[in-house]
């Protein structure tokens, strides 16, 4: 018990535990003893019982033999010379005994001998660790400067407190031993377990391993100093939880070098080599503890303090605890608090140290157990690459040579990674249904992986957590497209390719889009930024099949499909992808689609994908490797970097990309990117084949077998900047299908484009635009047909695009072409229909790529079309049809077919009349005509200036504003030209001068009538009827009594109003009409407002309506 009441109860150090060694680790070990240069294992002993039965036997057989031998020699030689020969031999037995044990003593001469394994570490491009690698022993050596003096003094002050004063062996220990025959602990120094224990000698007998121990622990203090010793131990020294050294035991417990140790952290660690086990902080014996009937002694009170507890109710800890509750609380130390209580015992620390570090105890915090992995599908992915490599070398090494393994990974970035997966995990998983995302993040340039996510969460073995889906194959979807498109592009297509979205049928099959919608015309740039599949599949033909795209796709990185292909084409004696592949059906690792589009962002250059920079041994020399990352390699070029800008420049053109919410899920602020995404979808149920004779019709053979019902089970992003790649992928590791509704846009994209703009702001220094190689033209081009626009082609369908030098467009615009035609019919222009109505046009040809070699492209194209052309027709705004133009006629104008068309219209102008007067700003024309169909427009001029237009469904005979710009002055002309259904046209004019409008519009109310009674709050509805043979109508204004209610520049002249409760009584309607000139003229009536009953007569006003209105 201390002087401050603690009651510390003193637990000595003694011998660690024997270890029982595998014959797998001693195999290990022996075969490390050429590279490491330590020493292997004894053999392994028998059991105990047989040990000790065959001990005694031997005893008892050499005793009967020994007294044999002594009756015999000592009758023949007498006892003098008896005693004298037995000492002789005796002293040679003894002195061979100990011969053979030096000679069987390890080399010490190198202090590195004297360590067991060093575990190997796994880090980040920036030295983070990520993982260790170790058999049993996970440890990391350290100098002794970065040892603190306080944790070394926390190991002398309760292991072994005469360390600096004693020889090799301590004798006031042994003594110590001897007379409390062993109970009052060992006679171990610090050396002796050193010896003992890194040396491997717990395996040795009893006798043998005690001499050797001396022997060894004299050499070792004949040999190194103190501090080399002492710094020796603690490098070897076991802390718990596969921690050994005091470097790895505080970043295990405390998560911080051993340099940074604060004396109650050393203190800690001081208390756990006795019993690392039992004394573990995450164990039952971290804090102090007493038994259940102590616990309610204290509770009643009848143990009211430390002194009062019996030494057997104590369980100590690692850590003191305070017992008790209320007034009876008492602190009982443990053994972290003996430790500082013998430091400053020795001198060590002063008292004011001791409390200090005993308050930091009480609080002090743990690092939380767990199993320490960092990026563990990563770690686990170089540690398979680590076996390969290492193949041939001593077993173990990889566990036990203290290797530095740097890795290309950014911490950051995985952080990143990691976030971003962990913030729609949830989202993914309530919403369609998926229990797994992956995530892989390379450099374009170097192909180093920077971030590495294979699942949501290792852990979770329930939904396949721990299975790699960055490099488990899966089918890509529309991903797959650019590498066909490429392929294509190598044939002299290009991004302003035009390859109709239209049915199309590719032998039997018709495949559909996403959408099941078509968008008609449309250029490859278009095509593979709106994710279309009808122009995919042609793309693939125009590549000229699967085997050019699969030998692209392979030298670019993506080699699975090829290979998956080679081992069925053996596995089925045949096998082809045919078309499907085009839409993404060769399964493949996101690890290779991601290395796949890093071959686009690095301008069609392939190298291996990186995910080690160097091996370092436990010297630091960096080794051989063949598979880590080598600055002055240089890449292979396996697509025309001409080729992978054009892919990039449609990846990444905003603009092309259908609608605002793909523009913006697909772009990083700050960076062009390129991305694309992909569905793929799995057959949940098919229709039952049936035998030709169940088969009602021959078209039910064509849909036996047919998938019934399909939903997404494989979602993709993978897009890149200039200063990096990213694909992420979303589903089920179990391969089951997610919800209908699941798109890669709403699921993958979001998860790609959150990370993108966290790693961006990361990234620095780095380009943020692509470089255009040289060899590329942007002429302007049409886009109906790829070739160079002409006066036909509309503006609007004109637009610049890239093309390889050598296939730059030379020919005109094939699909616009000019006709004259026939106004009326449309149809091409003849001799049969007036010349009057001819007029040229542009219109459509609709053509298919090389139709002549797929005449179901073209037949596809042409349906296509007349159905357009049916919508185009269906009204004047042309809505509802995909056609830029009307498809070219092929027949020629008929008259016969047009009856009335050759009956002429006829046109005379009757006001004003030829010399006549016409009123000013404004009159009112009149026309006497005649037309054998309909009329078509009128069209009024003035001095040959265009001053008012009719048509059909209009007023023909409309009010003549005159424009500011004809003067009042002078004579004038005036001009009507009439035209018919049929386009024949008739005019007419006449000299005319202006004069003042005079004579005014005329106003009458025609309802209601003059006297009506309406009920009060009703509503009534006012009409008039205003004209003006002269000027016409400029607007008439309603009044109510004197307050205007509205005013109707055109007729109708018509109100809809609602009475105002408060109103009774008589009340006056005026409608006052006004003509251009301001001349105005009004009507009124009054009305009578009853209340709520509707009167059955019309009232007699005896007053003047002036009066009633006061």
């Amino acid at each position: 018990m201390s002087d401050h009441g603690f009651h510390i109860r003193t637990i000595s150090g003694g011998d660690q535990a024997k270890k029982d060694v595998s014959p797998e680790r001693e195999k290990r070990f022996a075969s490390m003893r050429s590279l490491k240069g330590a020493l292997g294992f004894q053999p392994k002993k028998k059991g105990v019982f047989a040990r000790v039965a065959g001990v005694l036997t031997l005893i008892i057989h050499t005793i009967i033999q020994t007294g044999q031998w002594v009756i015999a020699e000592k009758r023949r030689l007498g006892w003098p010379q008896f005693l004298l020969r037995a000492g002789a031999l005796g002293s040679v037995l003894l002195a061979s005994y100990i011969g053979i044990l030096w000679l069987t003593l390890p080399d010490i001469g190198d202090a590195e001998t004297l360590f067991a394994a060093q575990s190997s570490v796994i880090t980040d491009r920036n030295g983070i660790e990520l993982y260790r690698l170790f058999e049993e022993e996970d440890r990391t050596l350290i100098p002794g400067d970065e040892i603190p003096a306080h944790t070394k003094y926390a190991i002398i002050a309760i292991e072994d407190e005469r360390f600096y004063d004693r020889g090799c062996v301590d004798w006031r220990a042994v003594g110590r031993a001897i007379f409390s025959l062993g109970r009052g602990g060992g006679a171990s120094t610090l050396t002796r377990q050193l010896a003992r224990n890194a040396l491997h000698l717990q395996q040795d007998s009893l006798i043998n391993r005690k001499l050797k121990e001396l022997i060894l622990g004299c050499k070792l203090e004949t040999m190194y100093d103190k501090d080399t010793i002492l710094e020796l131990y603690l490098n070897w020294i076991p802390f718990g939880q596969n921690a050994y050294g005091v470097e790895q035991a505080a970043q295990k417990y405390f998560g911080k070098p051993a340099k940074d140790l604060t004396l109650a952290e050393s203190a800690v660690l001081a208390a756990l080599p006795q019993r690392p086990t039992y004394f573990s902080p995450y164990g039952q014996h971290m804090r102090t503890a007493v038994d259940e009937d102590t616990q309610e002694q204290i509770r009643l009170g009848t143990i009211r303090s430390a002194e009062d507890l019996p030494e057997d109710a104590i369980r100590i800890g690692l850590l003191g605890n305070f017992l008790g509750t209320g007034a009876t609380t008492f602190y009982v130390g443990g053994r972290a608090d003996q430790v500082l209580r013998n430091m400053q015992e020795q001198e060590y620390i002063k008292e004011a140290e001791r409390l200090s570090a005993l308050e930091e105890l009480e609080k002090i915090v743990f690092k939380p157990t767990r199993e320490n992995i960092r990026a563990p599908h990563f770690v686990l992915w170089i540690r398979e690459q680590l076996e390969e490599m290492l193949a041939g070398a001593e077993t173990g090494i990889l566990e036990q040579g203290g290797l530095i393994i740097e890795t290309t990974l950014n911490w950051e970035l995985q952080q990143a990674a990691e976030k971003a997966v962990a913030f729609h995990r949830e989202d993914m998983l309530d919403r369609i249904g998926a229990n797994n995302i992956a995530l892989l993040a390379l450099d374009p340039l170097t192909k180093e992986v920077l971030a590495y996510v294979g699942n949501m969460d290792y852990s979770d073995e329930e939904h396949d957590g721990k299975v790699d889906m960055v490099r488990a194959p899966r089918q890509p979807g529309s991903s797959f497209k650019p590498f066909v498109y490429a392929a294509a592009f190598q044939q002299g297509y290009g991004p302003a390719t035009i390859v109709h979205d239209v049915p199309t049928k590719f032998g039997e099959d018709e495949p559909q889009n996403f959408d099941g919608a078509f968008w008609g015309i449309m250029s490859i740039r278009k095509a593979l930024a709106a994710s279309r599949n009808i122009p995919a599949v042609k793309a693939f033909f125009l590549a000229g099949g699967e085997d050019p795209i699969l030998e692209l796709t392979s030298r670019m990185g993506v080699t699975t499909p090829l290979t998956r292909k080679q081992e069925l084409i053996v596995e089925r004696n045949g096998f082809d992808y045919g078309w499907p592949l085009a839409l993404g059906a060769g399964e493949t690792p996101l690890m290779e689609m991601v290395h796949g589009y890093s071959t686009f962002a690095s301008a069609g250059e392939w190298k291996p994908v990186i995910s080690i920079r160097h091996i370092k041994n436990q010297h630091g020399a960096i080794l051989p490797c063949s598979r880590c990352a080598d600055p002055t390699a240089e890449g292979e070029e396996v697509l025309d970097p001409r080729v992978a800008y054009q892919i990039t420049s449609i990846l990444s053109d905003v603009s092309a990309r259908p609608n605002e919410y793909w523009q913006s899920v697909l772009s990083v602020p700050g960076y062009q990117a390129a991305a694309k995404t992909g569905t793929s979808n799995k057959c949940l149920r098919r229709q039952a084949p049936k035998e030709p004779g169940e088969l009602e019709n021959p078209e039910e053979a064509s849909n036996s077998g047919n998938c019934l019902e399909r939903r997404p089970d494989n979602l993709w992003t993978i897009g890149y900047t200039p200063a990096l790649v990213t694909g992420v992928w979303v589903g089920n590791a179990s391969a089951e299908a997610l919800s209908e509704r699941a798109e890669s846009l709403s699921a993958a994209a979001p998860i790609w484009r959150d990370f993108m703009g966290s790693a961006h702001k990361l990234l620095k220094d780095k380009p943020t635009s692509f470089k255009v190689p040289e060899g590329l033209v942007q002429p302007q081009v049409s886009l109906l047909s790829g070739e160079l626009p002409t006066d036909c082609t509309p503006v609007p369908f004109r637009k610049a695009d890239m093309f390889l030098s050598e296939h730059a467009p030379t020919e005109d615009d094939p699909a616009c072409l000019e006709l004259t035609v026939d106004k009326v019919t449309g149809l091409l222009a003849s001799k049969s229909c007036p010349e009057d109505a001819q007029e040229k046009k542009s219109f459509y040809v609709p053509e298919s790529l090389q139709a002549d070699r797929w005449p179901l492209w073209q037949q596809g194209v042409l349906e296509w079309a007349a159905k357009q052309m049916t919508l185009w027709n269906a009204n004047d705004t042309h809505s509802g049809s995909q056609l830029p133009l009307p498809v070219a006629p092929t027949e020629e104008c008929d008259i016969s077919k047009t009856p009335g068309r050759l009956i002429k219209p006829k046109l005379t102008i009757e006001h004003p009349s030829n010399g006549d007067t016409a009123s000013y700003p404004s009159f009112q024309p009149r026309l006497d005509f005649s037309v054998g169909s309909a009329v078509r427009e009128i069209v009024y001029m003035i001095d040959g200036k265009r001053v008012a237009v009719a048509g059909s469904g209009s007023e023909l005979e409309p009010p003549i504003r005159v424009p500011r710009s004809i003067k009042e002055d002078g004579t004038h002309t005036f001009t009507v030209i009439l035209t018919d259904e049929y386009f024949n046209k008739v005019e007419d004019k006449v000299s005319f001068s202006f004069g003042k409008d005079q004579s005014g519009p005329s106003i009458r109310i025609t309802e209601p009538d003059d006297g009506d009674a309406v009920r009060k709050g009703s509503e009534i509805t006012i009409t008039a009827d205003a004209d003006d043979d002269e000027g016409g109508i400029k607007y008439v204004q309603f009044y109510l009594n004197d307050r205007l209610l509205t005013t109707k520049p055109k007729a109708p002249y018509s109100l809809d109003y609602e009475l105002d409760a408060s109103l009774s009584g008589q009340v006056e309607i005026r409608v006052v009409a006004t003509d251009f000139a301001e001349n105005e003229r009004e009507d009124s009536i009054t009305i009578h407002i009853t209340g709520d009953e509707e009167p059955d007569f019309n009232p007699v006003l005896d007053e003047p309506i002036e009066q009633l209105l006061q």
